[in-house]
Parts: C-alpha cells; structure tokens; sequence
C-alpha cells in the first residue's frame, strides 16, 4: 500500500508538469502526422518504379509481355534488358511462365534460348544490380517504427522520472523544498499575518505541548491555474528529510476554459514507515451531491470546506494540521459553490511522539 502511494503520488506530479503536457502535444503530433496524413492523407505513391518492386502476378504478366514482344521485334538487347529488370526472381518466374501453358511454347523457347546464349554474368565485373527507387512518401511500416521509437522512449522516460522520485523520497538525506509556480509562491499580506499569529497561539495552548511545529506552509489556489500542484519537503531540526505534503487539483466540474475545481487533494507523506494519508478537500457542493460525493470519497478522507475551519492528517510519525484561511467560491453559470475562485490554506505539520 505505501509502494503505490509513493507510486501515485511520483506519477500525479509527472503528470501534472508543464513538461508531460508538451510531451503528450509532440506524441499526438507526431502520430497524427506519420498515420493521418501520410496513410490516409496523403498515402505513399510510386511513380516509375521498376518490375521488380511489381506484385509477383503482374511481373509474370510483364514477363509473358517480353516474351511475346522479344518474337516480334526480335530485339535481343531490349528483351535481356526487360528480363534483368524483374530481379533475383526472374528464373522463377521463367519457371511459373513455363507452367502455366498461356504462352505460346515456341516463342517461350526462343526466348529462353536468348537468355541462356547472352545472359552470361562476366566474372570479373557482374552487371549491378537494378536499382529500386524510393517512394515518394512514408509507408505504414515506416510509420508504425517510427511510433514505436516513440513510443519506447517516452515509456523509458517515464519509468526513469517515477524511479527517479521514489528514490529520492526515500533515499534522500538533504532536501530542498520545491519551488512553487510564481502565482502559487506569493502570498497575500493577510497569509503572512494569519501565519504569524497562528504560529504563537500554537505554541502556548496547542495539543504540541508548547513546541513549534517542525514545518509551516502556505499555499494559495487562484481560478485559472490549471496546473495547481503545491509541495513541499518535510524536514526534521537536524535537516533530515521526513516527508512531503501538498494540494493538488482533485476534481473540476463543468467544460471550457479555465478548470472549475471542485475539489482538491490534501495529502501527507511519512518516510519512515512509508506512509500516505489523503484528505479530499470539496466545495460545499460537491459534498452535497451525491453522485460526486461518491466518486471523490474513494480518493481519500472527506472533508467540506469552510471558511476559517480545520483539519489534521496523522501518518504513524507525522501530524499535519490544515487551516482554511481563505475560500472564495467561483458566481459563473455552474450551481452556487460548486467550485473555487481562490483558496488558501496554511500547512503546519508536526513529530508525532506517542
């Protein structure tokens, strides 16, 4: 359980950076281009091929054509010419011409008589071989390894970015705490000063036992960020790596530009043991709705949004207490608080000592 919550959580952030975005545009790009257009579009012609690129029923046809034309104008040159033409498969198809009695066997034998006495190879310097021309366009088999290239790839990239993350959670002793996207980053002087004060009636009466919590955050969500995904690094007094938490984008409801979220994700990772703890943050609407209630429950703990509230999150070493410290709900067309204009919540995560 905690491996694929490690899992989930590698592949959510992958997901949701800019970079996956651009990879995905470049893939349907290219399968568009390389199948659409150059299949069905435009497909692949060939223009003055030569017999030998023929299917192997019309260079029979071709053949029996140069045997009716070599009685006629007996051009030897012309008819050994048309002969090398059909390639490494012409003796058999001497042999099928022989077999199936549609040609006229005295004009057949003359020719192989011609075949026999001119068509000797010089040991030394033997005739090159005829050359195929390239098609003018990328046929399907082309396309699909191309695809397959592709594909291969960003597979590769893929399972090197979730390996890569997991490792890091796990293994890493000295963190960084991440950069949040700018509109994410700046906090309102308001933020700032409900953090201040929180953080000193926290350590005279909270349940800490008057100390102060090991890590202290804010994250601010403005309609219109698509991308919302806020972390941040857990670090012990020491700086030893403890954890992560993070908000992310759980559920929008509602089509078109920008996202109307409905719903977001609070979520809570402890190193040691390796443990996850989800809690689903809704809209007052999405709490109330049954059919949506049903479809975010399973994602994690539920919990409404209301202004001023707050929530704690314990794994087995960690508490992370989540304050609401700012809910503005979204007035277009969709149902009243049904999805958010801004939300700001403040992140205090605490060492659990029992």
């Amino acid at each position: 359980m905690a491996q694929s919550d490690s899992i989930r959580h590698a592949l959510r952030s992958f997901v949701r950076h800019p970079g996956f975005l651009n990879g995905a545009i470049f893939l349907l790009g290219a399968v568009f281009g390389l199948v659409v257009l150059g299949w069905i579009v435009w497909p692949v012609q060939y223009i003055d091929t030569t017999p030998d690129m023929l299917r192997s029923d019309i260079q029979l046809d071709y053949l029996r054509m140069a045997v009716d034309s070599y009685s006629v104008n007996g051009d030897d040159t012309l008819a050994r010419s048309r002969y090398e033409a059909l390639g490494e498969n012409n003796l058999e198809l001497l042999a099928q011409l022989r077999d199936d009695g549609l040609t006229d066997p005295d004009r057949l034998k003359l020719f192989e008589i011609l075949i026999a006495n001119l068509y000797v190879p010089d040991a030394e310097t033997p005739p090159p071989p005829a050359a195929t021309p390239e098609p003018s366009g990328v046929g399907f088999q082309n396309a699909l390894s191309v695809l397959a290239i592709v594909g291969v790839l960003i597979g590769g990239a893929i399972a090197l970015v979730l390996v890569l993350n997991i490792r890091r959670q796990r293994n890493a002793a000295e963190q960084r705490p991440r950069e949040t996207e700018t509109g994410s980053q700046e906090l309102s002087l308001e933020a700032e000063e409900v953090l201040t004060d929180t953080a000193a009636a926290e350590s005279e009466h909270g349940d800490d036992g008057g100390k102060e919590p090991l890590e202290q955050f804010v994250t601010t969500y403005v309609l219109g960020d698509d991308l919302y995904e806020d972390s941040f690094t857990i670090n012990s007094p020491g700086g030893d790596f403890l954890g992560e938490c993070g908000v992310g984008i759980s559920e929008p409801i509602g089509v078109g530009d920008p996202k109307k979220v409905t719903a977001f994700e609070v979520w809570l990772f402890d190193r040691k043991p390796s443990r996850t703890s989800t809690t689903v943050l809704m809209s007052e609407y999405a709490h109330g709705k049954e059919d949506v209630y049903s479809v975010l429950v399973p994602r994690g703990q539920p919990v409404m949004a209301i202004p001023g509230a707050d929530f704690w999150m314990e794994t087995p070493g960690l508490q992370l207490r989540v304050m609401i410290r700012e809910l503005i709900y979204g007035t277009g067309p969709l149902p009243q608080n049904s999805y958010f204009d801004r939300l700001t919540l403040q992140l205090e995560v605490w060492a659990r000592t029992e």
